[in-house]
């Protein structure tokens, strides 16, 4: 008997370990802080991870993904995943302050990897930091795999500055609850990336180029200088927002009496008017909501939770505006479409009363007939997806507007950058109560 309790209690202590062993734990250092993988190029190359050593808040989130898991789920997990980087790259509380986003593909044919992240987008990254793609073509084998401990996919691992595993997850909310919790623990220091655009005159608002901005605090030291570029727009990098803060313009003869100036974001979209102060100075006190907008923290509902608000309000029509994209000059339904479309089939079959218009523009780059083609196409590729999921054709219009309702200053032949085009281009859905 005591033989056996002394035998039980040597294969516990082996088993023991070796479970332990079969996942990484919050806290657990990333045996490699340098790891070989195949980038794009087929090279051989390395991901740093951080090490303790440097004094920053460097967060690397690494997602290990499958090539055999369906086209549309990829795509997806991706888009949530950037969704939540974007809301806190440069615009977390410290602690957070910088994050490096790393795909790695678990997949023995580089052929069919480079054709998936094609197919993805994963290669056309929508996150404003910096993304790499790799390749793990040793499979479950391969040392970034084995390194990580990864038992399945979906699996996204975030290393914290020491180099340690801060969370590891295949849960987009567990993600965001994350970062949530990184900035309740330091908000005392919440910091942002600034940005925006100076457009100078009237009618035509043209951008104020190469020109001085200064970044204000409210003792009136200067916090930041910088200046704008050919179109206008400039950049504060790594700001405390929890001061009072205030654009000031530089004075010369550009901004010389009468003249108006204007703070828009880098889209083009116009926040206020920038007027002179007491003593003759183009001077805007930055309002938290200014800081949101220009830091790109505003809030990012998507559809679901856009029509779920207006469920509960007395109003007979809701309109959300979506960034639906196309390749140029084509209005095939890409994956990356469908997704939105989706969201849009549940719930025009959750309720069956409910209209929609969809509604198509374009920027005016182009010619207008063109354009105008071009949106109609779309908007009827929409409705053609929709009406093939089962959606009543009855239920649906399709509307196209080319570039006849131009958001900013960028009608034909103005000179503007890729993101004033780009807040253009875009396909509103007008849900309508019966």
């Amino acid at each position: 008997m005591k033989y056996c309790i002394v035998m039980i209690i040597c294969l516990l202590s082996l088993v023991i370990p070796a479970q332990k062993n079969n996942k990484l734990e919050t806290g657990d250092e990333i045996r490699f802080s340098r790891i070989t993988l195949i980038n794009q190029d087929k090279k051989n190359s390395n991901i740093d991870l951080p090490n303790g050593k440097t004094m920053d808040d460097r967060f690397v989130l690494v997602y290990f993904y499958s090539a055999s898991t369906p086209l549309k789920e990829l795509v997806s997990f991706n888009n949530d995943i950037e969704r939540v980087l974007n809301k806190y790259q440069n615009n977390a509380c410290k602690g957070a302050s910088t994050i490096e986003y790393v795909t790695i593909c678990i997949e023995k044919d580089y052929t069919k990897w480079k054709t998936l992240l094609a197919e993805t987008n994963y290669n056309k990254s929508k996150f404003t930091g910096k993304k790499a793609n790799y390749l793990a073509q040793g499979g479950l084998k391969d040392k970034a795999v084995t390194a990580f401990k990864v038992t399945k996919v979906p699996s996204l691992f975030l290393v914290n500055p020491k180099g340690r595993l801060f969370v590891e997850t295949d849960s987009i909310d567990i993600l965001q609850n994350t970062f949530e919790s990184i900035c309740r623990a330091n908000m005392s220091s919440s910091t942002a990336d600034i940005s925006g655009k100076l457009l100078i005159g009237d009618k035509n608002k043209l951008p104020l180029k190469e020109h001085h901005v200064y970044l204000i605090k409210e003792n009136k030291d200067t916090v930041k200088t910088t200046s704008t570029d050919n179109f206008g727009d400039f950049r504060f990098i790594q700001i405390d927002t929890t001061q009072d803060l205030s654009i000031i313009i530089e004075q010369n003869s550009k901004t010389k009496s009468g003249t108006k100036v204007y703070l828009a974001k880098q889209s083009g979209e116009v926040i206020t008017e920038i007027k002179k102060n007491s003593i003759g100075r183009f001077e805007y006190r930055l309002l938290p909501v200014d800081v949101q907008k220009l830091s790109e923290l505003e809030e990012d509902d998507d559809i679901t939770l856009k029509y779920k608000k207006f469920t509960g309000t007395n109003k007979k029509d809701l309109t959300v505006t979506e960034n639906v994209y196309y390749e140029s000059n084509k209005f095939v339904i890409l994956t990356e479409n469908e997704i939105v479309l989706d969201k849009v089939l549940v719930i025009l079959n959750n309720y069956p009363l409910v209209q929609l218009e969809v509604i198509s523009h374009t920027d005016a780059l182009g010619d207008d007939a063109s354009n105008l083609k071009l949106s109609q196409s779309r908007s009827n590729a929409v409705i053609d997806y929709l009406v093939s999921k089962g959606i009543s054709k009855s239920r649906l219009k399709a509307v196209g507007k080319g570039e006849s309702e131009i958001r900013n200053r960028c009608g034909n032949n103005v000179e503007c950058s890729d993101k004033e085009h780009e807040y253009n281009r875009r396909t509103e859905f007008k849900f309508i109560k019966n």
